[in-house]
């Protein structure tokens, strides 16, 4: 994925939310995007730092996987940690993270993780 370019999102509020947004965004001197976006960016970083001052830091999972099964692939893929080629039918380490994101690891990368 390309960060260099912005996205856009759009999201369906009632009437009343919006009047409240644009009422604040006016407040503050800019623009009804700019409030969301620095809203967005402000609370996932105070629920991350929740998150950790409750619970500690999350070390248990290595590169964001909760859990690791053997699998044999069908279809060829690349090594999430170094990039090498797993090809179909051979034996591989699928990585499933907290959201349902799915990592294949070649054999040497899962070893050293």
């Amino acid at each position: 994925m390309d960060n260099s370019k912005d996205y856009v999102l759009n999201i369906r509020v009632s009437k009343d939310t919006l009047n409240k947004l644009k009422n604040k965004a006016k407040e503050n001197s800019q623009s009804l995007s700019d409030l969301v976006r620095k809203t967005l960016d402000d609370s996932w970083e105070i629920f991350g730092d929740l998150k950790e001052d409750l619970f500690g830091k999350d070390e248990k999972s290595a590169n964001g996987v909760d859990y690791y099964q053997k699998v044999i692939v069908a279809k060829d893929v690349n090594c999430e940690k170094c990039g090498s080629p797993i090809s179909k039918a051979s034996e591989a380490y699928l990585g499933i993270t907290k959201v349902g994101a799915k990592k294949y690891f070649c054999n040497s990368c899962f070893i050293n993780s």
